[in-house]
């Protein structure tokens, strides 16, 4: 028997993570927060980050940082203050409402990760969770920490 496409595990993991991705951004909607919003609250609830530093830790452009600290001020989720050292340089600092933000942001993400996996046993969306989590730190997709 022929392999089919829509038997590719890439097929399959395409069609979950736009099942995934839609239903995550509709839940963080009401809160003000976008998906790519989460990584930044994690990071900087660890620490204060330049914006230089954050941008090449989520590995994206420094005027894409910009617009997401843009978006995450406008909700009261961080700060940017002058470094105290180099006043060129500008850190990024999480408020209480941000540290609320992304407890609510984790809870939504808990709540789309039942509705997907609901039909596994708990060992079965264990031992999924794990391998993907392999396969993403395999290839660099994981937010530090």
């Amino acid at each position: 028997m022929t392999s089919q496409v829509t038997d590719s595990l890439a097929f399959l993991l395409s069609k979950l993570g736009q099942v995934a991705a839609e239903s995550f951004a509709d839940r963080l909607a009401p809160l003000g927060l976008r998906p790519r919003h989460c990584a930044v609250l994690q990071l900087l609830d660890g620490a204060p980050l330049g914006q230089l530093a954050l941008a090449k830790t989520i590995g994206v452009t420094p005027s894409v940082v910009v617009d997401m600290l843009d978006e995450l001020e406008n909700v009261g989720a961080v700060r940017r203050v002058r470094d105290t050292v180099d006043r060129r340089r500008q850190v990024v600092e999480i408020t209480d409402e941000g540290r609320e933000l992304s407890r609510s942001a984790a809870e939504a993400a808990a709540q789309v990760d039942a509705e997907l996996l609901g039909m596994l046993t708990p060992g079965q969306g264990s031992a999924l969770r794990k391998a993907l989590t392999t396969v993403a730190a395999a290839h660099h997709l994981l937010p530090p920490g």
